[in-house]
């Protein structure tokens, strides 16, 4: 494997194939919805169990080298594992699906979509954002925050349900960010309507 997207779409295939339950979260979930931007590594939620994980792990090609030891997660209460792909600076994190009523409210909305050529299971464009602006807040990144506001644009303002946005925004004390994100998209809200 020579690339991250290689890489993944190795581990999507794996994935689909065993039938393991998994959600594409992070940088590759933004730039499906927004404005690709380059990344070293891959985020993904799984809902599996420990016979399940053993079998992925073991099925995985071996320029995937796992992490002997599974980590605990502090922010999200779960485990983590950690995937380091040979010959290339490429980490995939594989984080165990939370109790968190958010993170159950997103999985159960996910859709199948495509991505780097194959189906993958993937958030909504909505509960992209509010993850984003909910990891803005916890881990003060701007890119998180830029993220968001790329989804916004490139969505459009009347194809996002902000009912369901706002609520979790509210519920996260993240509104004010929302506020600003959505002011940051405007423009690009401003210039569809001009087309």
């Amino acid at each position: 494997m020579k690339t991250g997207e290689e890489a993944i779409g190795v581990l999507l295939d794996v994935l689909n194939r065993l039938e393991v339950d998994y959600m594409v979260v992070g940088s590759f979930s933004s730039n499906r919805y927004g404005v690709p931007r380059a990344t070293k590594d891959a985020d993904l939620v799984l809902k599996i169990g420990a016979a399940e994980r053993e079998r992925l792990f073991a099925t995985l090609p071996g320029d995937f080298r796992t992490d002997p030891q599974v980590t605990f997660e502090m922010v999200t209460g779960t485990w983590r594992q950690v995937i380091k792909v040979s010959r290339i600076p490429f980490i995939i994190e594989l984080f165990e699906l939370s109790a968190d009523d958010f993170d159950q409210s997103r999985f159960s909305r996910r859709r199948r979509l495509t991505l780097l050529g194959r189906d993958a299971w993937l958030p909504t464009a909505e509960d992209v954002i509010v993850q984003k602006l909910r990891w803005c807040a916890i881990g003060r990144r701007s890119k998180d925050f830029d993220d968001a506001v790329a989804v916004m644009g490139v969505q459009g303002e009347a194809a996002l349900d902000w009912t369901y946005i706002e609520r979790w925004c509210r519920l996260h004390g993240t509104l004010r960010i929302l506020d600003e994100a959505k002011a940051e998209a405007a423009p690009a809200w401003d210039d569809d309507s001009t087309q």
